[in-house]
This record gives C-alpha cells, structure tokens and sequence, in this order.
C-alpha cells in the first residue's frame, strides 16, 4: 500500500510547477532542505523516482507525472473544502461570480448594492453581458448566478422565474406615429426597425409575436446604443422597460402604444444543474426572489 502525507503531496507539487526547490521553499515558507526531505520520504513511500534534474531543469519521471496529478486533485479538492467550510462558518462572506443580461443590469446592481450592505464581507464580480456569453457562462459552469431572460431548453439547469420583463416599442418624442391613435404592426412594418443582433432574446421573441421583418441593416448589440439611435431618429427600438425607466420618465424617447407591446416575459435566475451553490450564492438567490416577487417592473 503507498502512503503519502499531505506535506509531501505539497511540497511535490510546489517543486515540480515552480521548477525548483528554492521557489518551493519560499511559496511553502519552509526551508529548502525540509523540502527536499518531504520528497525524498515520498520518493520512499512510493518505492521509485519521481523526478530528473538536468541542470537546473526538474521534469517528472512518467510515475512523477500521476503523482503531480493526484497532487493537483487532492490540493483542489483541499481548498475547495476549506473555502465551503469558511463560508459556512462565516456565511456573510464568500465570493460570488455572476453573469447578468444587459438588459438586467439596472435592477441587478442595484439588488447586489443593498445585498452587499446585509453582507459587507461578501465580494464579487458581475459579468453583464449577452445572451450567447450567458449561454457559454452556464455550458461551462463559468457563473454561480445568471440573470436572464428564456433560459436554454438543452442545458441541464435549475431556473426560476422571478419577475415580470416586459418588452417594449419606443419611439422618438416626436415619430409621427405616436399622434396616430390606433398603431398596428403593419405601421410599424414602414419604420425602420432598431433591434439587437441576431440570436439575441429580445430578436427572438419579437420575431415569434410580431412576424415582423427587421427590414434595416442597423444591428445593434446593446440596449444602451438602441436608446441612443431612438433618440437620434434613426427608427423604431424594441427593448426591456427595465432598461429605459428612466429615459421614459423624461421623456427623452416615448412608449409606443402598439398590440401586441408590452411582450410580458419572465426574467429566470439560473444556474447548472450539476453546480453546487455556495452558502452566499444560495443567500443571494433568494434574496433575489424575496425581494421582486411582489414587483411588476421594479
């Protein structure tokens, strides 16, 4: 039977990915020759070499490199331990990694602003973004958390609806549509239509209500540029109300009241089905819920 310490798994590890014992020493903050002892008893335990030196190069003999592997794997698994238990033993700390549709944003940092007064310790780090980068996020198991609009039907996910997000035409102030009182989907079929790329959310689900043909060659990859080209007078935009409250509360661009807008869809908070949430990641969750699930709009 081989027996190995978690000393000498470190120490072997630390030598062969530095180079050298010198560099060892100093990350492990041991002496040298301790090092050089830890893997030497290692080297006896297993009963063969571990590694060559040529000069000042060390390389892995072919045993060596399973060692290295079951070094990295049993380190891994080590700190992630030691991260869960610190985040139990302190769950008003813990770092947290989310992605978040563009069009989310507004109400999401504004969420994690008053969930990082409950729990100052916490960190962390917000990817906004678009629906394809979400859709990599949650292959790749990249995010604790994503926000997002209709989640993917053919990715293994926990997802929950958790507030209302609806769409919307706007117009500039002064669109002579806006003085017609009954605007139909054929009306806005003669304006020139600003929307988001192809394979976008917001595309998607206005192509599947409406029909409607995007009949300009403008695409645009974010909400921010939509409003911008709203307000300029290049044409018709199609974005979440969440995304310009604002705006339409000064009125700087106009809701065009037109069947079948305002698109009511869900926002979903998500994540792979496979992950494991950690204690802060949980809490933000439902803090998420808790505090929109009496809200339309925000």
């Amino acid at each position: 039977m081989i027996n190995y310490t978690l000393k000498q798994l470190y120490s072997f590890e630390s030598v062969i990915r530095l180079g050298g014992f010198t560099s060892a020493s100093k990350e492990l903050h041991i002496t040298q020759p301790a090092v050089y002892m830890q893997i030497q008893q290692l080297q006896e335990n297993i009963g063969t070499k571990l590694f060559d030196i040529n000069g000042k190069k060390i390389s892995p003999t072919f045993v060596g490199k399973k060692i290295y592997k079951t070094a990295l794997d049993t380190i891994s698994s080590l700190e992630s331990s030691k991260l869960e238990i610190d985040e139990i033993l302190k769950p008003d700390s813990g770092h947290l990694q989310i992605a978040v549709a563009t069009t989310a944003n507004s109400f999401i940092s504004a969420l994690l602003a008053k969930f990082k007064k409950d729990f100052p310790k916490m960190t962390f780090y917000i990817d906004v973004t678009n629906r394809q980068s979400l859709l990599d996020n949650l292959k790749n198991n990249n995010a604790d958390l994503v926000i997002m609009g209709e989640p993917p039907k053919n990715i293994p996910l926990t997802s929950q609806a958790f507030m209302q997000n609806p769409l919307i035409a706007i117009a500039h102030p002064e669109n002579e549509l806006l003085s017609k009182k009954d605007i139909s989907i054929k009306d806005l079929s003669q304006e020139t239509l600003l929307t988001r790329e192809i394979g976008s959310g917001t595309r998607i689900t206005i192509e599947r209500f409406t029909g409607l043909n995007f009949n300009s060659d403008i695409q645009i990859n974010s909400n921010e540029a939509i409003v911008e080209a709203v307000q300029a007078g290049l044409g018709i935009g199609f974005v979440s109300m969440h995304s310009v409250n604002l705006q339409l509360k000064n009125k700087i661009i106009r809701q065009l009241d037109v069947e079948p807008f305002p698109i009511i869809r869900q926002w979903h908070i998500v994540h792979n089905a496979k992950a494991e949430l950690s204690p802060i990641a949980r809490r933000f969750k439902q803090y998420i819920i808790d505090n929109t699930k009496n809200e339309k709009y925000l």
